[in-house]
């Protein structure tokens, strides 16, 4: 997801079920996402939500559009977590298939890093507290992630919040990019191997934080040795390291790392007691930016 909001373009749709579009979040392998309002259930009230316009291609097997649909009822059913956005409903057999969530007007990290440099430690340790949080409530729910990678972490002025969560539609894109994993399970609804590829993608979010570098940037996925992870505290290696190993059993569950890296749940604080200044000015900006367009677009 890019960090700006754009106009709508010519050959964009205007509406994607229930949601009226006015913005352009981002773009990405499995497709577009705006921003939109509208109520996803009839006689609910409306709301905010990021609409992801997905890729028909990516849909064409119907057994996955009915695993993509109850993932989608369960996060929203017995998922409750403030580092969590929410699903708000989806619609898979049609000729525009979309699926939405809460918007959340945060930065994504990887473009918090890019502009502002690396996290220092105790911001890195609360990230990973909250985020760790965020997982042990999916695979409590029987769900995980399923492509969980810095540009689907965004750091808002209420904390850390994970989005797109249970798609996975993503997932083959990212290894490209020095983010995914070089050991993704074949199936990619395997519930074991989805949580420990969670926890994978969350070691290479922490990498990322502490040092502004993807730990295996450059390599190819099947011929990657280990990870580098110039830049990291040695006072992280442990849990970095922890996630990104190669067997996937033996990567730790989400709430022995919540306690390892956050045991007293500081990410739930406010953002100026473990966020730096100019970090928090970053994010500031980019909310900014959303209430106004919402105000001026949506709240009218």
């Amino acid at each position: 997801m890019s960090e700006g909001i754009a106009r709508l373009r010519p050959n964009d749709p205007e509406r994607l079920g229930p949601f009226r579009l006015f913005g352009v979040l981002g773009n990405g392998g499995a497709g577009t996402v705006y921003l939109g309002r509208g109520a996803a259930r009839r006689g609910a009230r409306k709301r905010t939500a990021a609409v992801r316009a997905i890729r028909p291609e990516l849909l064409r097997d119907r057994q996955l559009r009915a695993r993509l649909r109850q993932e989608t009822a369960r996060i929203s059913s017995s998922v409750n977590s403030p580092f969590v956005a929410e699903p708000l409903g989806c619609e898979l057999d049609g000729d525009r298939p979309w699926a939405a969530t809460r918007f959340v007007p945060g930065l994504p990290l990887a473009a918090l890093v890019a502009s502002s440099g690396p996290l220092p430690e105790k911001s890195v340790r609360a990230l990973g507290g909250a985020l760790a949080r965020a997982l042990a409530s999916l695979h409590e729910a029987e769900t995980a992630h399923g492509d969980l990678r810095p540009g689907n972490v965004l750091l808002t002025g209420e904390g850390p919040c994970l989005v797109d969560c249970g798609a996975g539609l993503g997932r083959s894109l990212t290894a490209r990019d020095g983010g995914g994993s070089p050991h993704a399970p074949a199936d990619g609804f395997a519930p074991a191997a989805r949580r420990a590829e969670d926890i994978f993608g969350l070691g290479v979010v922490l990498a990322l934080a502490a040092s502004a570098r993807y730990p295996f940037a450059g390599q190819l996925p099947m011929t990657r040795e280990g990870p580098d992870l110039s830049g990291v505290p040695a006072t992280l290696h442990a849990p970095v390291l922890a996630c990104l190993h190669k067997t996937p059993e033996t990567r730790p569950r989400p709430g022995v790392l919540a306690r390892a890296l956050d045991l007293s749940g500081v990410a739930g604080r406010p953002d100026r007691e473990w966020l730096p200044e100019p970090h928090l000015e970053r994010i500031r900006e980019r909310a900014r930016a959303a209430r106004s367009l919402t105000a001026r677009h949506l709240l009218r």
